[in-house]
């Protein structure tokens, strides 16, 4: 009889590709596949702890990227997500795939198949939310600087976007929920590192302090502000119907909400 195995990961990319594989090869049942930091250990099974292998993870992503790329924006999207569960869907799409080739990718009845595509899709609404709800702080020094808290890690969607749209500008695009910052000097895209103080500050309070911030930049958040309240109806105004467009989640850091 087939030992039951769970396999773990370090928690990267680079780590979670690696166990996938690693549980395809193997001719053991696998009851799951998980970030070994938020697994809790059962009785009922025997736990692999898997050592991240480079080599072997890159090759494995690109036979996810031979089925006409589909997968490997799948594992990417899914592994995004953060959701622990994504490796073991991962897992069974990819043995099923194995068996009856690339049209497993548009089974949308299959558990697996539909659990990373509704992940996918998640993902990819919300980096194009943002792509339209960050906003730019001038600081003192001329730096544009946006704070802001997605539910998922879309940082780096989110600075391609960004990109483009201010290609010609310094940037820095700072995931507060996850304290991870993107910094664009107007040629290449590095991460950063952020004082955890000064990211606790923001997250508290959903703006900098305005020793922070240059003049011109308080000048127009005041004049954005009166603008937005100016144009409001005050008889018309429906929360329900605004936090139904706009979830409430998303205001912390608009100035013209504050």
């Amino acid at each position: 009889m087939p030992t039951q195995i769970t396999y773990l990961h370090d928690g990267s990319f680079e780590g979670m590709l690696t166990a996938v594989a690693i549980a395809v090869k193997s001719n053991n049942e696998v009851e799951g596949i998980y970030p070994s930091q938020h697994y809790a250990s059962s009785l009922f099974t025997d736990v692999h702890n898997v050592q991240t292998d480079q080599s072997q993870a890159m090759r494995f992503f690109k036979y996810l990227q031979s089925l006409k790329g589909i997968a490997a924006s799948l594992a990417i999207d899914g592994f995004l997500s953060e959701n622990d569960e994504m490796a073991t869907h991962l897992y069974c799409m990819v043995r099923e795939s194995l068996q009856y080739g690339e049209s497993v990718l548009y089974w949308h009845t299959h558990d697996s198949v539909n659990f990373l595509h509704k992940l996918s899709r998640k993902v990819r609404r919300e980096a194009h939310r943002f792509n339209g709800l960050v906003r730019f702080r001038i600081l003192e020094d001329g730096l544009q600087y946006a704070p802001f808290e997605p539910d998922y890690n879309v940082i780096g969607y989110c600075a391609q976007h960004f990109r483009k749209r201010l290609a010609n500008y310094s940037w820095v695009l700072h995931d507060v929920r996850r304290n991870q910052a993107l910094y664009w000097d107007g040629s290449s895209c590095q991460s950063i590192y952020i004082d955890e103080g000064f990211s606790s500050q923001v997250r508290t309070s959903g703006e900098l302090p305005q020793k922070h911030l240059c003049q011109s930049e308080i000048h127009y958040q005041r004049l954005w502000n009166y603008f937005h309240e100016a144009i409001a109806i005050k008889e018309r105004r429906n929360p329900l119907l605004q936090r139904q467009y706009m979830p409430s989640r998303y205001w912390k850091y608009l100035p013209e909400i504050s």
